[in-house]
């Protein structure tokens, strides 16, 4: 009997880990450049629970990260994935600067169409300026695995 009390407990206590050990998968890259526009996009791979605040610029190679820092963020698409991947519920999406103060809000996007043509302009009254860090914080989606693609449309001085 001891013994299977103690073998429910590690089980338990070894479930409860590996939950922990989940995180959002983010993977940030170069879509196009062309004199001083950048598109570039974050895809967002759930980890079946919300996305706390997360750094996008420590994630960037060299090169985009060159080219981002320093840049205007002025449109955002959201991209929910498709099938196996699509979002079980609307999308919510928070843009932060260096500081932590949230300069982007906007929540219910659609989790079955591209919503196209969001000016970041909306909450910040100008272009989203980009300094060492920019925030990204999303809600839960849904089921681990689950994907949305945000794409930012961008200037460069």
């Amino acid at each position: 009997m001891k013994r299977l009390v103690l073998a429910m407990a590690m089980f338990f206590i070894l479930l409860t880990a590996s939950a922990s050990w989940a995180a959002w998968t983010l993977t940030p890259s170069k879509v196009a450049r062309n004199g001083h526009y950048l598109t570039w996009k974050v895809v967002c791979t759930s980890d079946g629970g919300v996305l706390s605040a997360t750094d996008l610029i420590p994630l960037m190679d060299s090169d985009l990260k060159s080219l981002v820092i320093g840049s205007a963020m002025m449109i955002m698409k959201v991209s929910p994935g498709l099938t196996t991947v699509a979002p079980d519920t609307t999308i919510d999406v928070t843009l932060s600067d260096a500081q932590g103060t949230a300069i982007f809000v906007h929540t219910g996007y659609s989790n079955t169409a591209d919503t196209t043509g969001i000016s970041l302009a909306e909450d910040y009254n100008q272009y989203l300026p980009v300094h060492d860090k920019i925030f990204l914080t999303l809600n839960d989606i849904g089921t681990a695995g689950d994907q949305i693609t945000l794409y930012f449309e961008c200037w460069i001085e």
